[in-house]
């Protein structure tokens, strides 16, 4: 059975084509989806762009029951931390951080991959 692509009449119309082309084999040249501006991350933000998919899957998936902001920095974040809980967690900028990496991941899942999709245009804060 053939495939089809439905592509919504909005403002990321361009690059939702551009992506389907690409998907169908059509558009492979560097030069041409450089000139389209579809993301190609740096190494750093590939990376950044996995730690928070992880981190969504450890959070919005949980097993049997939710991960602690602890629980999560110790598995993903911080592999090797050794701030216990209690008061030197919750004043740890290992808290922090990781409390913002479940707030950007979130906004990533509600909407924020659309800022990427666009290119330069209209991303959200940052990606690095």
């Amino acid at each position: 059975m053939p495939l089809a692509f439905i592509v919504p009449r909005d403002e990321l119309a361009p690059v939702r084509h551009r992506a389907c082309a690409r998907l169908d084999g059509r558009a492979s040249t560097e030069t041409e989806t450089h000139l389209f501006g579809l993301l190609h991350p740096t190494e750093f933000q590939r990376q950044r762009l996995q730690l928070l998919c992880d981190v969504l899957d450890l959070v919005v998936v949980p097993a049997s029951r939710p991960l602690t902001s602890h629980q999560l920095a110790l598995q993903r974040i911080y592999p090797g931390m050794t701030v216990a809980r209690g008061a030197e967690w919750k004043s740890s900028s290992h808290r922090r951080r990781t409390q913002r990496l479940i707030s950007e991941a979130r906004a990533m899942m509600n909407g924020g991959y659309r800022a990427l999709l666009a290119g330069g245009e209209g991303r959200q804060k940052r990606i690095s």
